[in-house]
């Protein structure tokens, strides 16, 4: 199992959040969870976080999906590994998130 944080900033983080937290809840396995959305405010910014713990790259393909089909309205999506790996997702960076994301679940903790 691994675990990462998704953070999801932009003009509607928190709406955002709420709709890539159902999609993931649809993609994760039995033995997966998905944290409710906490949203976080500075002075600049709105950043909504999801805490995951799966068990496949299945869910790095919905994060990239769900991005990809949203990203003309701003929305931005970093996605956080517990060994410090961060990946902001562009154009791309599906392939490195499936990378990532399957060794996170595949190494021992």
């Amino acid at each position: 199992m691994g675990n990462a944080t998704v953070e999801v900033s932009g003009a509607q983080a928190a709406r955002w959040a709420a709709e890539l937290r159902s999609a993931l809840i649809g993609a994760i396995g039995p033995d997966d969870s998905v944290s409710p959305v906490q949203v976080q405010r500075s002075a600049e910014m709105v950043i909504a976080v999801i805490g995951l713990v799966f068990s496949g790259v299945e869910v790095a393909k919905t994060i990239a999906e769900w991005w990809s089909a949203r990203r003309r309205e701003g929305v931005a999506v970093t996605v956080l590994l517990p060994d410090g790996t961060r990946i902001e997702l562009a154009e791309g960076s599906q392939a490195r998130l499936e990378i990532a994301m399957r060794q996170e679940g595949t190494e021992p903790h």
